[in-house]
């Protein structure tokens, strides 16, 4: 029988149904449920593997961890496979983002093109010793056709078998991995694209194209237990790249209050704790996005790894979205269900029309207008919480618009709600990974924004002017902020902690001749300055849209 071609298997999806929800950064997003024993290399981090109640097999800590220690490291997992977009821009041995080696900034790690299959890219020979040789030859057949990131993950795995480069106890503890194909023969939802009917296209195209000689049944298992058991692979700062699979990682059970938390830099995996953690607790994550309401998370659950959430969270009566009534009592007194309902259903409608991928084609600014459609729905809700979804993802979605739209002051009024209102909420403790981000990302911000100040942008004139702002003490304080969890969040041998590392030093050099001298401005007027930021997360969309409004007139 002739194997699926691509262009059957890309109509299933781009990547058949991996990554995080579209611009909303879960950590867990992309993980599954684990029913393995082996857990090799896991108790040199004071972790031992336990029975977890209906969950089955779980992680456990050894010892008291406190917030932002290494409970796992993983420095070479299984195995990990780039999303087929990004192939041509990521290295596809250490997952570095870069450009090609006839392009790009001096010092940026270079990338070449592999000569024989034109498909993968990489920055040293070491993929194809450990992988890309068994590969090569089948990715060159399909060029410029490129097999799903599922797909090419199952035959990398089923080729190192067959070449006898994978230790033995690694496919022992793939197999021992749950599939859940019952579930999915039995899963109606025709939307979700790993229905029954796309495993078997995928299963076929793994078994013809590695030429393994396991039967078509047990390949299809397979594939349920990469549907099932892999992570989403991401840069530090949370992009998604691709899948990554480890039998060790796939242990940590799901909670919706998770207590640590899964990072990458390059291709070693680190969990780390959000908050303290007696010994003997079990160490948790997410696995979709926590962010949501209960019913959105335990629905999502249940269609994708078929399970029905029991976590404290989901069974409290009301339930909880991260350990807060849901929805708060205010918003419940105001609106009735089905009005609240009816609010979010068509803010979520107007985000997925601003992700239209023909609204690029019309110009930055065309985004905005659903977006602020969506935004404007909320506004006679004083009750609704800026933390609460869909409002905290839409405002995220704004900001990406503005910014392309290089609108710099309404993005940094909207980025300044988030930082106070909606991230000490959705991602509460100082070294959450993604509050630490975000806060990187604002502190980028900043400095546009002051720039474009110095070069006489009239909107941040105008923001100065009304606000008084000291642009200095504001990225001084930011910088500090990540500087200070980074090591937490992070580690501080990551690549993102390198980088906060050589830009703070950067900064620091400049500062130097500043009116704060080397020691930096003193704790009043960063105190200062934060109360003004206050000032303008809570003023700030308003002022700009009455301006708006002025010029209009």
């Amino acid at each position: 029988m002739a194997p699926p071609s691509p262009d059957s298997l890309a109509a299933l999806g781009a990547d058949l149904g991996f990554g995080t929800t579209a611009r909303v950064i879960d950590p867990g997003a992309g993980s599954g449920r684990a029913r393995v024993v082996n857990t090799s290399g896991a108790n040199n981090y004071h972790t031992y593997a336990g029975k977890a109640g209906s969950a089955g097999n779980g992680l456990f800590a050894a010892k008291a961890f406190g917030p932002g220690e290494l409970v796992l490291k993983l420095e070479a997992d299984m195995t990990s496979v780039l999303d087929s977009p990004r192939l041509g821009v990521a290295c596809e041995w250490c997952f570095v983002v870069a450009e090609e080696v006839d392009g790009g900034e001096e010092g940026m790690v270079k990338l070449r093109r592999c000569g024989g299959c034109g498909v993968v890219r990489t920055c040293q020979k070491a993929s194809w010793k450990h992988h890309h040789k068994y590969e090569c030859k089948i990715f060159k057949r399909l060029y410029p056709k490129v097999l799903p990131n599922t797909v090419r993950l199952l035959v990398r795995l089923l080729l190192l078998r067959q070449n006898n480069a994978l230790p033995p106890s690694d496919w022992e503890g793939f197999l021992n991995l749950q599939h859940h194909l019952d579930d999915f023969k039995a899963q109606k939802n025709p939307q979700s694209h790993n229905t029954w009917e796309n495993i078997q296209l995928m299963a076929q195209a793994a078994k013809e194209y590695s030429g393994t000689k396991e039967d078509i049944g047990k390949v299809e298992g397979m594939i349920g237990r990469i549907l099932i058991n892999a992570l989403t692979l991401v840069t530090p700062t949370y992009t998604p790249l691709g899948l990554s699979l480890s039998p060790t990682a796939a242990l940590l059970n799901h909670s919706c209050t998770p207590n640590t938390c899964v990072s990458f830099s390059g291709p070693t995996l680190s969990v780390r704790t959000l908050r303290p953690v007696p010994q003997d607790t079990e160490l948790t994550i997410s696995y979709i996005d926590i962010t949501n309401p209960a019913p959105t998370r335990r629905a999502d659950l249940l269609a994708r790894y078929f399970f029905p959430c029991a976590c404290p969270s989901c069974t409290a009566t009301p339930p909880k979205t991260l350990g807060r009534a849901d929805p708060p009592p205010a918003l419940a007194a105001a609106l009735s269900p089905t009005q609240l309902e009816g609010l979010e259903m068509r803010a979520r409608i107007l985000i997925q029309q601003s992700l239209d991928p023909a609204l690029l084609t019309q110009g930055a600014s065309a985004r905005l207008k659903p977006l602020q459609e969506a935004l404007a729905l909320f506004t006679p809700h004083k009750t609704y919480p800026p933390y609460r979804q869909p409002l905290a993802a839409l405002r995220a979605e704004l900001v990406l618009a503005l910014l392309a739209a290089r609108q710099w002051v309404p993005a940094l009024a909207h980025s300044l709600v988030t930082y106070f209102h909606a991230d000490p909420f959705l991602f509460s403790g100082a070294v959450h990974p993604v509050r630490v981000v975000h806060k990187w990302v604002l502190l980028k911000l900043v400095l546009q924004v002051a720039a474009a100040g110095q070069e006489g942008d009239e909107a941040v004139r105008a923001l100065e002017c009304r606000w008084g702002l000291d642009w200095g003490v504001v990225v001084w304080g930011l910088l500090r902020e990540v500087e200070g969890s980074v090591a937490g969040s992070h580690g501080a041998d990551s690549s993102f902690a390198a980088e906060v590392r050589r830009d703070g030093e950067r900064f620091h050099v400049d500062a130097r001749g500043g009116p704060y001298g080397e020691k930096g401005p003193r704790a009043k007027d960063v105190q200062r300055e934060w109360a003004t930021l206050r000032r303008v997360a809570a003023e700030g969309v308003a002022w700009w849209e009455e301006r708006g409004r002025g010029a209009d007139d």
